[in-house]
């Protein structure tokens, strides 16, 4: 990926020059001038010669599906694998669009009961039961969440499940006693 990086720099840098060259009326002709567009074009050529054509389309949409909008369905599957029995639906989702700057995977899920035990058993979660009145305690750590991310009204027992990956990655799932409507925070930093 860097050397795909490089070579749309040098481009870039390249075609700027040029614009600057016809918009200053630059002559292209003199020794200084000739010397930098011989070695962008030397530079071009090696980097495109060497990285490959493949490669360079092959980062290049790599770049485009990693920066476009992912469905709640794919983060779902991405975050627990496919859903079994498919007994997932989506009411709110909220990705993290830009890792470092975005906190947070947000999501509301209706699911059966035996898919949260599956999500369960994949992870060692640690598990805390909380009631409806201690909304404010639990949910504090959870600041800059949306509007629609409401544990609170999962129920008068609320159950935390946490697994923290390390010091600036965790996922929490809040269920309620009928374990079918799922609020989720993955948190990666």
């Amino acid at each position: 990926m860097a050397d795909t990086i490089l070579l749309l720099s040098l481009v870039l840098l390249f075609v700027v020059f040029l614009l600057f060259a016809v918009i200053k009326r630059i002559k292209l002709t003199k020794p200084k001038n000739l010397l930098f567009l011989a070695f962008c074009l030397i530079a071009i050529l090696t980097l495109y010669f060497n990285t490959g054509i493949h490669k360079i389309k092959s980062d290049i949409s790599r770049f485009v599906q990693n920066t476009s909008p992912k469905k709640a369905e794919e983060v779902y599957t991405l975050l627990f694998k496919i859903p079994k029995d498919s007994c997932l639906m989506v009411l709110n989702f909220k990705d993290q669009v830009i890792p470092k700057i975005d906190c947070c995977i947000w999501m509301e899920v209706k699911i059966c009961p035996a898919e949260l035990a599956r999500v369960l058993s994949r992870k060692k979660y640690t598990e805390t039961i909380f009631n409806k009145s201690d909304s404010l305690k639990f949910l504090n750590p959870f600041g800059d969440r949306p509007l629609w991310w409401m544990p609170q009204i999962l129920g008068n027992s609320i159950t935390k499940a946490n697994i923290k990956f390390d010091q600036e990655n965790e996922q929490t799932l809040f269920f309620g006693e009928d374990s079918s409507h799922v609020y989720l925070c993955d948190q990666a930093l």
